[in-house]
């Protein structure tokens, strides 16, 4: 292909203004004799002769002697055609420079320019023949953003040719005519053919308006990368300005949007990426094309593939926010080892800071009323998404319809429920509203997860009603969650509203002191008898009884496959509660998870009389005795007595159970040790078990053979242990409960009803057809987004992946004002982790509490690294350091002199640090003490020495 002829351009611009570019034979052989010479051909080796007369008679293959044109009649072809066939343009080409000349308003040799730049900086690679096949990355979205940045300022708006261009604003209606079809121009190609000659298959389609800056939209792309984990090279991205030839749009449209570029490529995606601009803002939702992707994206039922993701994104000057559909992998990774509560408070906290604004107009859409730039495509887009055939797309659309519905309530309560939290943090009244409107107008929803729990405490009673008011119907999968907030009142209203399609529920209310044995029976009573999988948590309800355990039990829907129920700390049950909830057991179990760690009234016999009742399809079993100190021995061998031959997975705790042997609690680390064990047990060989097990001496295969060959044997010492031996005789089981059963809770206070106990807070009080009739009476607005976390030890040493992807969440929390972390007694906290938290926090954190109690592996890197990135508007900081022998006045030093100047309240603890100083404990009392503190003894002349010891205790940061 033969470079553009620039300067020709003049010669067609003049010939189109006299109206006169159709020429004759004649007429083209005197036009070609003076381009020759204009241009530098040498005629003398081109025969003009014989090329004007294959143009004019394609047909012969010789000149005619005849110099008349009356061999075609009326022949005339146009300069344009004539130049690409001289040229070997590709077909179009001189027009599209020509009408590239009046888009831009320019000369020919302005745009001759530009367009060599764009040539160098994105040399065409070659035909990539699907327009579906042609996506982008992150990385070559950063090429084209970096030329438009070096070159926007030669640019104008074509709109308005007084003003120029500004990459704070530069957005794709103001890039393509500058940009990508001047690159475009030569080849009649796609932007991304300037990147690839291969098929480029997407992954994710996005969705967006062309009038977002440029800048924020490549941003948008880069954080979806980051925050999904996928590699900003090869993961691709359908854009229809870059994918689509943007000279030849009537080619890659259909007045069928289902034969569209965007139909096909959206049929190759898995996610569909809505982008959220900071402009409209949101105007995605009020265009027809977005519009009619996300039905496809919700609703669409003719794509072969399994439904899309949707994935929203959104920038604003605090930063960029993704709200993901589901989990990403890293959350994943900690939801699929056990711990969803875990998993969905990291993605709780990443997208806490999601622009309000932007999620309260996606509850709004309406689709119907969306605009296009062209009418006709609103009413072919339209009339598709009613179901209409081709020959009805023309017609004019109707005004409602099932299908928008569809739409309109399934992306609004999706909106809703990443709205949830904000809306009560900060957010006005009528969002909580809307909130609560748009949760119960999606009867498709099928899996809802709210966390009550992490909402200011004042605002929990509002939070609630909006909740009942929303419960979608037709439910399958239901994750709630409180703190230290629900009353009997609450589960019972709960309780009223549980959908009966519910498959999966997961009810957590820890802490929530309030609770009693009538609510534990109001839940039960209303339990969806469908529920495959149950998890409760009561955890440190200390009213609940053995009476509420036997009332849940009673109840438990014979379907069950999955049961957790955690009574952590529920001090008033016993044995009999243990026993009664055992009874019951459904039989179809495959999973079974029971807490009862500090539940000291339960000993060997409550162990027992579990033991007795484990289903027989048993797979997969958890049990927590934790400082259930009446727990032996014998209790432990009266389950591994009874433990089920299908069991393939079993997790036992008995820690500072102080009368479990140390033999027994190793024996109980797995299921085959705790067998061998018990097999040992029967033999007489429990005292020296680790040992043999140990050295390889016996195998718990070899141990059951020999209890099997005692069992037979009528003599010897093998076939009939002596009494010493048998030291862990199984326990008897304990009775089940059978006392009177509690009264059960009602919605709101009631006289009938004494042993219902009642928040002094307005907990049920709002009706759920209060809150949508009237809304919530508080017409104040919450003052700030927080966040706060109590880390586990033990959940940190099974996935120690939790806290990194935890710190990655809070890089996502650009505007939170406080936090709260508690990682007391977490002995995997090591300096490195502390220096990795402290370059994750928000600038914008005005509040930050943080306790590292007992983290022995802390010393003062971990106090000076953290110091080192305090957030300069900090305002009130509590860190608690107690029990971290590796502090000492270095420590302490190394923070007073980072303390932001915005500090008006401070606490440090530093309990039970013996390398710190009572000087520097007394100090730490107050915020002025500490910095004269630090003040003096900076000024202290230092020997050599004690320099040198400093330098080594700070010098060396820990690295992230």
């Amino acid at each position: 292909m033969s470079a553009f002829p620039w300067k020709l351009l003049e010669v067609v611009k003049l010939l189109d203004d006299r109206a006169a570019a159709d020429l004759r034979r004649q007429e083209a052989e005197v036009l070609l004799s003076r381009i020759s010479r204009a241009v530098g051909l040498d005629d003398t080796r081109r025969d003009f002769t014989c090329f004007i007369h294959k143009l004019f008679y394609p047909s012969k293959s010789k000149p005619q002697d005849s110099s008349s044109d009356s061999q075609v009649p009326s022949a005339r072809i146009h300069v344009t055609s004539i130049l690409e066939k001289l040229f070997h343009l590709s077909e179009g080409a001189v027009r599209r420079g020509m009408d590239q000349l009046k888009e831009l308003k320019c000369s020919v040799a302005d745009l001759e320019q530009r367009t060599a730049l764009l040539r160098e900086a994105f040399p065409f690679q070659g035909y990539i023949q699907k327009v579906e096949e042609r996506g982008i990355s992150h990385e070559q979205l950063v090429r084209v953003e970096t030329f438009a940045a070096t070159h926007c300022p030669s640019w104008h708006d074509i709109r308005a040719a007084e003003d120029t261009l500004s990459m704070d604003t530069l957005n794709l209606y103001q890039l393509t005519p500058w940009c990508i079809k001047p690159a475009t121009i030569e080849r009649n190609c796609s932007m991304v053919e300037l990147f690839s000659d291969s098929p480029c298959l997407p992954t994710n389609f996005c969705s967006h308006w062309w009038g977002e800056p440029l800048r924020d939209f490549v941003a948008c792309i880069g954080r979806h990368c980051a925050v999904r984990q996928l590699c900003f090279r090869s993961t691709f991205y359908w854009i229809c300005a870059y994918a689509n030839r943007q000279h030849a749009l009537s080619e890659e449209l259909n007045d069928d949007p289902k034969q569209t570029s965007f139909y096909k490529a959206m049929c190759l995606a898995d996610c569909l990426l809505l982008i959220l601009d900071n402009v409209g803002p949101a105007m995605p939702f009020t265009r027809v094309w977005c519009a009619y992707e996300l039905f496809m994206a919700l609703i669409d039922e003719d794509r072969k593939k399994k439904p899309l993701l949707l994935d929203t994104v959104a920038h604003t000057k605090a930063g960029t926010f993704v709200l993901t559909d589901g989990f990403t992998d890293a959350e994943a990774k900690v939801r699929d080892a056990g711990f969803p509560a875990e998993a969905e408070a990291c993605k709780s906290l990443r997208e806490l800071c999601f622009p309000i604004h932007v999620l309260e107009k996606g509850m709004n859409l309406r689709l119907q009323e969306a605009q296009a730039s062209e009418e006709a495509d609103r009413r072919h887009i339209l009339n598709s998404v009613v179901g209409k055939q081709l020959h009805e797309l023309d017609e004019a659309p109707p005004l409602e319809h099932e299908n928008y519905t569809e739409v309109n309530a399934q992306l609004g309560s999706r909106f809703a429920v990443a709205c949830f939290e904000p809306a009560f943090k900060k957010g006005s009244p009528s969002l909580r509203l809307s909130v609560a409107r748009a949760l119960q107008a999606d009867p498709w929803r099928r899996q809802l997860v709210l966390n009550i729990g992490n909402i200011p405490k004042e605002r929990q009673a509002a939070a609630f009603g909006v909740c009942m008011a929303g419960l979608p119907a037709n439910l399958q999968d239901l994750s709630l969650i409180w703190k230290s907030f629900a009353a009997d009142s609450n589960l019972a209203a709960l309780a009223e509203k549980l959908p009966i399609s519910l498959h999966q529920l997961r009810l957590s209310f820890k802490e929530c002191w309030e609770i009693s044995d009538a609510a534990v029976a109001a839940l039960a009573e209303k339990l969806p008898i469908s529920l495959h999988q149950l998890e409760l948590s009561f955890a440190y309800c200390s009213q609940i009884s053995d009476a509420g355990v036997a009332a849940l039990a009673e109840k438990l829907p014979i379907s069950l496959h999955q049961l957790q129920l955690d009574f952590t700390g529920c001090k008033q049950i016993s044995d009999a509660g243990v026993a009664a909830l055992a009874e019951k057991l459904p039989i179809s179990l495959h999973q079974l998870q029971l807490y009862f760690e500090g539940c000291e009234k339960v000993s060997d016999a409550g162990v027992a009389a579990l033991a007795e009742k484990l289903p027989i399809s048993l797979q997969d079993l958890q049990l927590d005795f934790n400082f259930c100190s009446q727990i032996s021995d014998a209790g432990v061998a009266a389950l591994a007595e009874k433990l089920p031959i299908s069991l393939q997975d079993l997790q036992l705790s008995f820690a500072h159970c102080s009368q479990i042997s140390d033999a027994v609690a190793q024996a109980a680390g797995s299921l085959e040790s705790l067998r061998a064990w018990a097999a040992a047990s029967e033999l007489g060989a429990a005292p020296d078990l680790e040992m043999r097990l140990s050295s390889g001496e016996e195998t718990a295969e070899g141990l059951q053979e020999k209890d099997e060959e005692g069992e037979e044997g009528e003599e010897g010492e093998i076939g009939k242990p002596s009494h010493e031996s048998r030291r862990a005789r199984p326990a008897a089981p304990a009775a089940p409960w059978r006392g009177q059963p509690p009264t059960l809770a009602l919605p709101a206070p009631s006289p009938a009803a004494p042993q219902t106990r009642h928040s002094t807070a307005k907990n049920a009080e709002t009706s759920s057809d209060t809150v949508l009739a009237e809304g919530l009476a508080d017409e104040t607005d919450v003052g700030s987004l927080d966040f706060a976390y109590r880390f586990d030890s033990k959940v940190l040493s099974k996935v120690p992946s939790l806290f990194g992807t935890f710190c990655s969440a809070l890089l996502c929390a650009t505007t939170l004002e406080k936090l709260q972390l508690d990682f007391g007694g977490c002995s995997q906290i090591s300096d490195a982790a502390v220096a990795a938290l402290a370059e994750k926090l928000p600038i914008s954190l005005q509040d930050l509490q943080l306790d590292f109690v007992v983290c022995e592996q802390i010393s003062d890197a971990a106090v000076a690294a953290l110091a080192e990135k305090l957030p300069i508007s900090l305002q009130d900081l509590q860190l608690d350091f107690s029990g971290c022998p590796q502090i000492s006045d270095a420590g302490v030093a190394a923070l007073a002199e980072k303390l932001p100047i915005s500090l008006h309240q401070f606490q440090l603890e530093f309990w039970g640090c013996e390398k710190v100083s009572d000087a520097a404990r007394e100090a730490a009392e107050s915020l002025e003490s500490l910095r004269a503190w630090a003040a003096a003894r900076a000024a202290r002349p230092r020997s050599e020495e004690g320099e040198k010891a400093r330098v080594r205790e700070l010098g060396a940061r820990p690295r992230s």
